[in-house]
């Protein structure tokens, strides 16, 4: 009996472990991956507890990419791991202190520390993805530009991309954004944008030496 009552004790022990690992590890994930000095990327990870398991899927809101399922991945007590073909991409991370700590692989192995977002950086997420516009230059030609909101830490990690001149993954230093209102700057660039909320778009002025006009709009799906 006394043997009975000690197993019963031990596999209560292995359920409540289970459990906790399996709060702790479900939710939404985010860190950034440091690409050069002045470049970096912010990575999430998306992780549920199903009743068949867990599910896991990938997000770089700064080029664009969300809810993205991995090749293969694994949730195991306390850590973490997924390979993608697709991508040539693997991570591997345990939890450490409420941080999801370990390396992430693509051509070059880096440190990504991932923190779970917190019920108020969640709500931050409304305005989270790929804003789209044409700047107009010279009141003729068109400069296409990508603005790129991803929610990191206790705010955002903001970059513009100008596709037509291969130029990616520009830091932005400077960012605001409210209901009504966005501000942002890049000093590598020497430029600021100030735009309302208007007909579903931010309608503003993008200046670098000239003022010009620039619409922004969310893409869709």
């Amino acid at each position: 009996m006394q043997q009975a009552l000690a197993w019963f004790t031990v596999l209560l022990m292995i359920i409540g472990a289970s459990a906790v690992s399996a709060e702790q590890l479900s939710g939404k994930w985010r860190g950034q991956l440091q690409m050069a000095p002045q470049a970096a990327l912010t990575i999430g990870i998306n992780i549920s507890n199903m009743p068949d398991g867990y599910s896991l899927t990938l997000d770089s809101p700064n080029q664009g990419m969300f809810d993205y399922r991995p090749s293969q991945f694994s949730v195991d007590g306390q850590s973490v791991q997924f390979q993608d073909d697709k991508l040539n991409a693997s991570f591997s991370g345990t939890l450490v202190k409420g941080q999801l700590q370990g390396k992430f692989t693509q051509g070059k192995a880096r440190e990504l520390y991932l923190t779970k977002l917190n019920e108020q950086q969640l709500k931050l997420l409304a305005n989270e993805g790929s804003w789209y516009g044409d700047l107009i230059i010279n009141n003729s030609a068109r400069l296409p530009l990508v603005l790129n909101i991803a929610v990191s830490g206790e705010g955002y990690h903001v970059t513009l991309d100008s596709p037509k001149q291969q130029s990616f993954g520009i830091p932005v230093d400077s960012f605001s954004i409210t209901a009504e209102k966005l501000d942002f700057s890049s000093a590598i660039i020497n430029a600021s944008y100030s735009a309302t909320w208007m007909d579903n778009g931010w309608q503003g002025t993008f200046v670098q030496g000239a003022a010009m006009p620039l619409v922004l709009k969310k893409k869709p799906g």
